[in-house]
C-alpha cells in the first residue's frame, strides 16, 4: 500500500477512536491507538528516512485524548440514581403543591364563611328596615352554608310558632315549618328529615330557628351561625316590637290614626294605578260619653275592645281596621264596590246592635253610626275621601243614629 494511504489512516485513527468510543470509550481509544501504531509500523521506512512523523504523532495523540474525553462514560451502564432522585423530588413537590392547594381551598372557604357571618351580623345590627334586611340576609345564609336551601324563622311572642324572616333562593324546597318543629323548638341543633335545625337564642329568650338542608354534620356549622347572629337578631326583634307599638293602639290592638291615614293614601295610589275602586268607612259608637259616665271608664274600655273585635271579624283579612280616635273606627276596604260596601256596613251595624255587653248583672245594648265613601266617586285624594265619609257619619248621627249613610246619597 502506498505511504500516503498509511499516513491518511494514521491521521484518521482519532476518528475511529471517537466513533467506536460511542459504544465504549476505552474500546474506541484502543482501536484508534492500534490503527495508529499499525500505520506507524508500515511507515517505518518513511520515518527512518526523515519524514516529519513527530508532528503527526503529536496531533494523533492529542486527538485520541480528546475523543476519549468527548466520549466520557459512553458504553458504561447508565447511572439512574440522579433520575430517581429527580423523580422523588418531583413527587415530593407535587405532594406539597397538593397540600398547599387544599389549604388554600380550606382557607378560602373559611374566609367566605367568616365574611358571610360578619356581613349578616353587621346587617342586622344596623338595619332600620327589617324587611329589606331580610332579603339580603337570605344571600348571606346561602353563602355561609353553601346552599340556597336555608331559612331563618322568627319566633312569635309565645315562642310556640314562628314566621319566615329570611330565606335562600331554594328555601321553598324545605319541609313545612310545622313538620320540622313537631314538639316545639329544639333546645340544640338537630337533624330532622335531612334538615338541620338550630335554635337562635339570646339571654335565655328563643328568638328564632335556623333551618338548613343537610345532615348531622351540618349541626355544628348551623349552631355556630345561630350563636353569632343571636344578639343582632334580638335587636331586630326589639326594633320590630317598638315599631309595632308605635303603629298600633294599646287598648284595642288596632292600627293607630297615622297608620290608617297612610293606608288610605296607599290604597288610593293602587286603585288609581290599576283603575279600580276602594271604600272607606267610619264607625262611631253612639252615646259613648254617656256610657262612660254611667258605667265608668273601665267598662268603656271593655266596650272599645269588643267593638274592635267585632269590626275585625266583620271584614276580610285584606281590609284594614284602625282606631280613628276616641270611639271612632276607620276601615279601608280595597277594591270594594258601593253596593257591597253598603251591605257590609249594615251587617256590622246589625251585629253590634245585637251584641250583649255585660256590666255586672246588667246587659247593655249599644249601637253605632257609620258613614261610607268611595274612590274615585266621592274623592280622589285622602283628604277628600275621609272628609266625605266623615260628612256621611255626621249626617247619620243627625238623622237619629244607629244607621249607615253613603256619601253618594248626600
Amino acid at each position: 500500500m502506498r505511504p500516503e494511504l498509511w499516513t491518511a489512516l494514521a491521521a484518521g485513527s482519532p476518528l475511529l477512536s471517537y466513533f467506536l468510543g460511542r459504544l465504549g470509550r476505552w474500546a474506541g481509544f484502543a482501536a484508534g491507538a492500534g490503527l495508529f501504531a499499525f500505520a506507524s509500523f508500515e511507515l517505518r521506512g518513511e520515518i527512518v528516512s526523515g519524514a516529519p512523523y513527530g508532528a503527526l504523532a503529536f496531533w494523533v495523540a492529542a486527538a485520541l485524548a480528546h475523543s476519549l474525553l468527548l466520549n466520557g462514560s459512553a458504553g458504561d451502564p447508565p447511572d439512574r440514581s440522579r433520575l430517581g432522585k429527580a423523580q422523588e423530588r418531583a413527587s415530593r413537590l407535587e405532594s406539597e403543591l397538593a397540600l398547599v392547594r387544599t389549604e388554600a381551598t380550606v382557607n378560602a372557604a373559611g374566609e367566605k364563611k367568616s365574611l358571610a357571618v360578619y356581613s349578616a351580623v353587621k346587617l342586622l345590627s344596623e338595619t332600620i328596615d327589617p324587611p329589606a334586611a331580610a332579603k339580603q340576609l337570605g344571600k348571606y345564609l346561602a353563602d355561609y352554608f353553601g346552599t340556597a336551601e336555608a331559612a331563618l324563622y322568627l319566633a312569635s311572642g309565645q315562642g310556640s310558632g314562628a314566621e319566615l324572616f329570611a330565606q335562600g333562593g331554594k328555601a321553598s324546597s324545605l319541609p313545612p315549618y310545622s313538620a320540622m318543629t313537631v314538639g316545639g323548638f329544639p333546645q340544640a341543633p338537630v337533624s330532622v328529615s335531612g334538615v338541620t335545625l338550630a335554635p337562635v337564642a339570646a339571654g335565655g329568650d328563643v328568638l328564632g330557628l335556623l333551618a338548613v338542608r343537610g345532615g348531622p354534620e351540618g349541626a355544628e356549622s348551623a349552631g355556630r351561625f345561630a350563636l353569632e347572629i343571636a344578639f343582632a337578631l334580638k335587636r331586630v326583634m326589639l326594633f320590630r316590637q317598638v315599631e309595632w307599638l308605635s303603629l298600633t293602639d294599646g287598648l284595642t290592638g288596632l292600627w293607630r290614626r297615622g297608620a290608617l291615614d297612610e293606608k288610605v293614601r296607599e290604597e288610593i295610589r293602587r286603585a288609581a294605578a290599576f283603575k279600580s275602586t276602594m271604600g272607606f268607612m267610619i264607625a262611631d259608637i253612639d252615646h259613648f260619653k254617656r256610657l262612660n259616665d254611667t258605667y265608668g271608664h273601665q267598662f268603656g274600655d271593655a266596650v272599645l275592645r269588643r267593638v274592635a273585635e267585632l269590626l275585625r271579624s266583620g271584614v276580610y283579612e285584606t281590609d284594614f281596621v284602625g282606631r280613628y280616635g276616641g270611639e271612632e273606627f276607620g276601615i279601608v276596604l280595597p277594591r270594594a264596590e258601593p253596593a257591597g260596601l253598603l251591605r257590609k256596613a249594615e251587617s256590622i251595624r246589625a251585629r253590634i246592635e245585637a251584641e250583649p255587653f255585660s256590666q255586672g248583672l246588667e246587659r247593655v245594648r249599644l249601637t253605632v253610626s257609620i258613614g261610607i265613601a268611595h274612590f274615585p266617586r266621592d274623592g280622589r285624594t285622602p283628604e277628600e275621601l275621609i272628609g266625605r265619609a266623615d260628612a256621611a257619619l255626621y249626617a247619620a248621627k243627625e238623622g237619629g243614629r244607629n244607621r249607615v249613610l253613603d256619601a253618594g246619597g248626600l
